[in-house]
């Protein structure tokens, strides 16, 4: 190789990780909001959840209407299968 693309190549490297040392810093979190966000919320802390048309829903509400109602699944050769509804151009 010439000396032109080793040049290049290096001054390529230099600069990439000059700018990710750079951004990453602003780009990353707290540890203490990571360890925040890692411990689960009581679904009684959390705030109602606004749906539109049927108001405002607790979140314990929810669970209770997702475990008294699952969604139903179809199957067909043992495989899960979902339905097509647009199949594009």
């Amino acid at each position: 190789m010439d000396r032109l693309s080793l040049t290049f190549c290096t001054l390529s490297l230099i600069v990439t990780f000059g700018f990710i040392s750079i951004i990453y810093p602003m780009a990353s979190i707290s540890t203490e909001k990571l360890k925040d966000w890692k411990e689960p919320a009581q679904a009684e802390e959390l705030p109602d959840i606004n749906l539109g048309d049927f108001g405002n829903v607790s979140v314990g509400e929810l669970i209770d209407y997702y475990i008294e109602n699952p969604p139903a699944h179809s199957f067909e050769d043992n495989a899960l299968t979902r339905e097509i509804r647009f199949k594009g151009c």
